[in-house]
């Protein structure tokens, strides 16, 4: 591979895991098993390590995954909260026992072997034995504070129990659902007609950041506790001492810790574990080796991501073997159309399976999977199981390879209307795929309706997948605000079930949406522009988009996205005028002078536009997010919604950042401010034109720094960056 390719792998591997850590710390719905994540990260690393040119200090593989969201108070750990390094191979484990030999100068070691939880890291302190905060692991110097949630917890005791109390611990664990809670909760939801959880884990994650703590409190979590952070004064020294201790203090541990004298018996643990760990109440998906004493674990010291002292050992997926007896096709909220493998069912990881992901065709057709194969499934926990191989060798005669636009007859199978392959980059799918091309399909409908009231959008609870379904299919939702028009009756009264087997919604569910949709009605633009489904906008780019417009229809007229196509055009015309061009070299001299004269008037118009009404426009809002909102509110789609959101007097609002004392000013938040919360902070900058980021760097032009702040701080100091306490902020804002 030559630098060049390499570039151009590390830049596609660095985007593709982004995706997957956005989509597992902060949503909680991953795409993906662990194994092929791990696969993806391990290829950077290596390519990293290959081409150290390429290497970057903000590189996925050397910082921890950020699980952090909006409208929770940021607090620093007293000690870093970082994650592991792990590993699938029993090589790979001798090479970390091989590591700590050199770096401790013997070979004399001693391990425990601790189960690895399925669940979400949690940071909790205790000042003199009395709980006083709990804290996600956020980007490892900093979380979300959700004490709160935690308090909801049964077996979480609120004091210690007397006996070699610190005066201020940090307790790390894990926050997970029990297999039999999760199958009660979903057993609810599909009475009420809505759409089951995915799994156990995503499920905990996604209830921790809940905003409401009585609706925690319904989900029942549990929580185990394993690990010791700051610790004054220190009363263990080692990891075997703190399990006792954590036990004596009363709080809620794992099963059984094996201790191991070196890496021989650790792997032996490790075996006696896998066969162990169904029979826990917590999901496990590995198992995690640590040095024992803590002196050596400090002497090891740790990198800037994981612990060099610790390791965690994944066990591969669970994958049984079955008969791919068809396949059909999905239609998403966007037109997607999705292949289903439709298998012969078998039993895998305690379940049932007789359906599987296939991702896409160009994956279908890069592992040759074809109608009556035996294929291997896996269901690795996160995630829907999915097709992993087909076996060739157990082929029927004859067997085509597969084709979905023939399979569909070149048709929407739901719809009929016509189908084209596009190029997507989204929450269905990533890559080439077919696409029903009416936006009127009864699917794409009944995907919009209920992720316009999924809780990252509209949070209209009781609208799940099946309840959205059955008011498009009776022509009461043609758009999603359509759901306004259903009387409480009419929802109350849906028969969710059959003629023979009726089930209706009932009146406590359509009461409870009827309260959640009349409450969506305040929500800002930004919420209203992400529910709505416009092609393009994610939910950051709806965030910039509510930032810079002030109603949905100001934004479908939006100078500032016209700017951005013209500037697009500029750009596009400078490449091809310029005097020095490849593709279009000068024919003579005073062609060549014309033409850097025609340059440098597009350079001044493009300069213009920077100046002025695309000044502070962040790259997120590009050409393609401009030419897309512009044509989808100036089509009949969009036309239709913006009418209708008129006639039911719904006119969401936008946060206008005015030219200001800020204007052309980014700043970057960190710590905890003496009275203003990070919201409201943020709220005075964008009021004031000024912009926000998430990292320092030398454009950053101030650091507004609180109590508590962390590595942002030491960068900003060491880069020059201007700090602000809070009293100076507000004088510069005039208050």
């Amino acid at each position: 591979m030559s630098p060049e390719q390499a570039q151009q792998r590390i830049a596609l591997l660095r985007a593709q895991v982004g995706h997957h850590d956005e989509r597992y710390y902060r949503r909680a719905r991953p795409e993906i098993s662990d194994f092929e994540y791990d696969t993806l990260k391990h290829e950077l690393a290596e390519l990293e390590a290959r081409f150290p040119q390429w290497a970057a200090p903000d590189s996925p593989t050397r910082r921890v995954g950020d699980d952090r969201v909006q409208g929770f108070r940021e607090v620093a750990h007293l000690q870093p909260m970082l994650s592991l390094d792990n590993t699938y191979s029993e090589e790979e484990l001798h090479g970390f026992h091989a590591r700590l030999v050199r770096l401790l100068g013997t070979d004399d070691l001693r391990y425990t072997v601790e189960p690895k939880v399925d669940g979400l890291a949690v940071s909790l302190t205790y000042e003199k034995g009395r709980l006083v905060r709990a804290v996600t692991r956020g980007q490892g110097d900093r979380g979300d504070e959700i004490t709160a949630n935690v308090l909801t917890i049964a077996s979480l005791p609120r004091t210690l129990r007397d006996g070699h109390i610190p005066d201020l611990v940090e307790i790390r664990g894990e926050i997970y659902l029990t297999a039999a809670e999760f199958a009660r909760i979903n057993a609810e939801r599909a009475a009420a007609g809505e759409e089951p959880y995915a799994n156990p884990r995503n499920l905990a994650a996604g209830s921790v950041k809940l905003l409401d703590p009585a609706e925690v409190a319904r989900r029942r979590l549990d929580i185990v506790l394993y690990a010791l952070g700051h610790c004054e004064p220190a009363v263990v020294a080692s990891q075997t001492g703190l399990h006792r201790r954590l036990r004596e203090w009363g709080l809620p541990v794992v099963e059984r810790i094996w201790p191991a004298h070196g890496i021989g018996e650790a792997w032996a643990a490790i075996g006696e574990l896998d066969r162990l760990r169904r029979t826990f109440a917590y999901g496990t998906d590995g198992a995690v080796v640590k040095l024992d004493d803590f002196v050596l674990q400090r002497k090891a010291d740790v990198t800037a991501k994981a612990p060099r002292w610790a390791i965690a050992y994944k066990y591969k997926p669970d994958t049984a073997r079955t008969r791919l007896n068809g396949i059909t096709i999905q239609v998403g909220k966007t037109g997607i159309l999705s292949p289903v493998a439709e298998l012969e069912p078998v039993l895998l990881a305690g379940s049932t399976i007789s359906r599987a992901t296939l991702h896409n065709e160009d994956e279908i057709r890069r592992k040759d999977i074809r109608v009556g194969d035996l294929v291997e499934i896996e269901k690795a926990g996160e995630v829907i199981p999915a097709v992993l191989c087909s076996l060739p060798e157990e082929r029927p005669a004859g067997a085509p390879e597969f084709d979905l636009a023939a399979a569909v007859g070149r048709r929407c199978p739901v719809c009929g209307g016509p189908i084209a392959k596009v190029v997507v980059a989204g929450e269905e799918a990533q890559g080439v795929a077919w696409k029903c091309q009416n936006y009127d399909c009864r699917a794409q409908r009944a995907g919009r309706l209920g992720f316009f009231c999924s809780r990252r959008a509209l949070a209209i609870d009781g609208v799940g997948e099946v309840v959205a379904a059955k008011l498009v299919e009776l022509d009461l939702v043609r758009d999603p605000p359509d759901l306004y028009d259903v009387p409480p009756a009419t929802l109350a009264s849906l028969n969710l079930g059959t003629a023979e087997q009726p089930r209706v919604l009932g009146e406590k569910t359509a009461a409870r949406i009827d309260q959640a949709r009349a409450a969506a009605r305040a929500l800002p633009l930004e919420k209203w522009l992400y529910a709505l489904s416009v092609p393009e906008v994610g939910e950051s780019t709806a965030r910039e988009l509510g930032r810079r417009h002030r109603t949905l229809a100001a934004l479908a007229v939006s100078p500032l996205l016209h700017g951005v196509g013209r500037k697009a055009a500029l750009l596009a015309e400078r490449e091809r005028q310029a005097p020095n061009s490849r593709k279009n070299p000068p024919a003579s001299e005073e062609d060549k002078a014309r033409r850097k004269e025609l340059c440098a008037r597009l350079d001044a118009d493009i300069a213009a536009l920077e100046a002025g009404v695309l000044a502070g426009v962040p790259a997120e809002l590009g050409p393609a997010v401009a030419a897309s909102v512009l044509d989808f509110f100036a089509g009949g789609p969009g036309r239709r919604l913006l009418a209708k959101l008129g006639t039911l007097g719904i006119d969401p609002q936008g946060t206008v950042a005015a030219a200001g004392v800020f204007t052309g000013r980014t700043f970057v938040l960190t710590g905890t401010l003496p009275s203003l919360k990070r919201e409201e902070a943020e709220q005075r900058i964008l009021a004031a034109g000024g912009k926000v980021s998430a990292s320092v760097s030398k454009k950053t032009s101030y650091v507004l720094a609180g109590a508590e702040a962390g590595s942002k701080l030491d960068k900003a100091k060491a880069l020059g960056v201007p700090v602000l306490d809070e009293p100076e902020f507000r004088r510069l804002l005039g208050e």
